[in-house]
């Protein structure tokens, strides 16, 4: 869900060597994968009614597979009211009819898996949508839904009152009074989300059944599972103490500290349950399916979803790591270096990193860090070992859409307060080409806008220049390929500034270091000298350049100083 919160950690004890850490991992088909995370109602419109669908993904599945990624994730797709874009499900077993039918995506599942991609469906466990059925016999009170979720009366008897002050993400009380029922209902989220209860243990076996819906009786190869933090709440309904945020209004989500609401004892519980569940299908299917999970805290809060620190107790595959979200224009090489370092000293090595650089709820990469590092932000999740994940656009670079107050369909946003904080600018539609509606539809007209910007970044025209964005992912993707998942990795950062990143890759061989792979960027708007690492070797070969630099691909370094101009970036090889 939208609601992140990073805390942005600086180690500075990382920085003070360049101390080089030991990988070490299996080769299970995940662990180095790139996921490129599609949002179906914006990436191809196949029947011209301005909305994406799922015989438009079909359609550009050959376009996926060049990328040269593992698989896709699917924002949800599942039956919805759409009151927070299909993130309320009225139905976990069924296609909602603006993306198709059931039968489109098993087309879908079986055009993808024959091209060798995954795919990876939403999961989205805590709430479902005041429509699904478990919720309307709930309300009337039939058993055993009933239980199904979050019922409290009000204070002293109030109709009026919340049994306590818990806000919801989006503002306001989390409680909503029904009068069928004469109870508050709570919901971490929209009024249309009512959060399930998953200390009753048939709402747990509910969504075991879902996962066994789609991984084994339809192969689906995985899940991403939305919003973990939120899934059990303190059962003693206590008060949240105030934050005392300078600011805050006392009806915003940050006006207070949730120390009953997210990441409970219990949250942690139900992933490994549900992981262990997992486990039993990918036996039977002889091919690992995975779990994904959106968590967005800090590293001490985020660790335990994957489980025990001996491995004795297994959770996520992976929990999203949400540190470089935050990244903006001013952001340098030390403050990045800190992030990597920090997950490479902390992270037991039995557990897989992974990246993320933006995803439906962040401003574009382009837009936030600036469109001449996209490059370079790329190349840096693609060297860096573990998963990487692509938000469907960012290959190309494309910025933040234009949308307006009255054009705007996130409804979970005041646009007229705060016209800054919408979703939907990164949710515009996929720029396929520079025609009207960026080929992203043959219809009149789209349910978001078309960027201007289609007119200067579009796959048409960048799959006709070499040094375009798309086709440095591409090769990014292949150099991935490559990568040894057990070298040795060493992250730093130079200058006076501390503008320069630079992560290398080797193995040690004899006590000499081979294969070496070194990505070095200058993340400043002036020229800058740098230190390339010392492998006894003072030639280096040019891998990959971003599309600013002046070098290309098979160009020779030689010397173990070179000087990189403003947001550069290279990836170097050994001659």
């Amino acid at each position: 869900m939208w609601k992140l919160t990073i805390f942005f950690c600086l180690s500075i004890y990382c920085l003070e060597s360049s101390k080089a850490y030991q990988l070490s991992t299996d080769d299970d088909w995940w662990k180095t994968a790139t996921f490129y995370q599609i949002y179906p109602k914006s990436f191809k419109d196949s029947d011209g009614n301005g909305i994406g669908d799922l015989q438009g993904v079909i359609e550009k599945l050959d376009y996926i597979k060049d990328l040269g990624v593992t698989g896709v994730w699917l924002s949800p797709i599942f039956k919805s009211p759409q009151a927070d874009n299909g993130y309320d499900i009225s139905d976990y077993r069924d296609i909602d009819p603006q993306f198709g039918t059931l039968e489109i995506f098993l087309e879908l599942l079986k055009e993808a898996h024959q091209r060798g991609l995954k795919v990876i469906l939403d999961y989205v466990p805590n709430h479902t949508s005041e429509q699904h059925e478990w919720f309307k016999k709930s309300e009337n009170g039939e058993k055993p839904y009933d239980e199904y979720y979050i019922w409290k009366d009000g204070k002293n008897g109030s109709k009026t009152e919340p049994p306590n002050n818990w806000l919801g993400v989006f503002g306001h009380s989390a409680w909503t009074w029904s009068e069928k029922r004469q109870q508050f209902y709570y919901h971490k989220f929209l009024k249309e989300q009512p959060d399930l209860d998953y200390r009753n243990p048939l709402v747990r076996k509910e969504m075991k059944d879902v996962l066994s819906f789609w991984l084994d009786t339809h192969n689906v190869d995985g899940v991403r599972m939305d919003a973990i933090a939120s899934l059990v709440e303190d059962s003693a309904f206590l008060d949240e103490p105030k934050s005392n945020i300078p600011g805050v209004p006392d009806f915003q989500y940050d006006y207070l500290t949730h120390i009953y609401t997210e990441n409970q004892p219990g949250c942690y519980e139900v992933i490994y349950e549900w992981r262990s569940h997992l486990e039993s299908i990918s036996k039977k299917k002889e091919s690992t399916r995975i779990c994904m999970a959106e968590d967005g805290a800090n590293f001490t809060v985020t660790l335990p979803y994957y489980g025990n620190l001996d491995g004795s107790v297994l959770g996520a595959h992976f929990p999203f790591n949400f540190f470089f979200l935050p990244l903006n224009t001013t952001t340098n090489g030390e403050e990045i270096a800190s992030i990597i370092n920090e997950w490479l000293i902390r992270l037991p090595k039995i557990y897989t990193l992974n990246w993320v650089l933006g995803n439906h709820d962040q401003h574009r990469v382009a837009s936030k860090v600036g469109k001449e590092k996209v490059d370079a932000l790329n190349m840096l999740t693609a060297v860096l070992p573990g998963v990487q994940i692509t938000y469907n656009g960012e290959e190309i670079g494309m910025e933040d859409g234009e949308v307006t107050c009255e054009q705007g369909d996130d409804l979970t946003s005041n646009c007229t307060l705060y016209p800054s904080v919408s979703r939907d600018f990164e949710r515009t539609p996929f720029q396929w080409d520079n025609s009207e509606f960026a080929g992203f539809t043959n219809g009149t007209s789209t349910w978001l806008p078309v960027s201007r910007n289609k007119d200067n970044c579009n796959v048409a025209d960048q799959l006709k220049d070499d040094r375009s964005h798309l086709n440095i992912y591409k090769s990014l993707q292949k150099l991935r390929q490559t990568l040894n998942s057990r070298s040795e990795i060493e992250v730093s950062a130079q200058g006076n500034d501390k503008n320069i990143l630079a992560v290398v890759r080797f193995n040690k061989v004899n006590g000499a270091n081979s294969n070496l792979v070194e990505f070095i960027c200058n993340l400043g708007n002036s020229t800058a000298d740098v230190s390339l690492f010392d492998n006894n070797n003072i030639a280096f070969k040019v891998l990959i350049s971003s599309k600013n630099s002046k070098r290309k691909p098979g160009d020779i370094v030689s010397s173990k100083t070179l000087v990189l101009d403003p947001y550069e970036a290279l990836i170097l090889g050994e001659v």
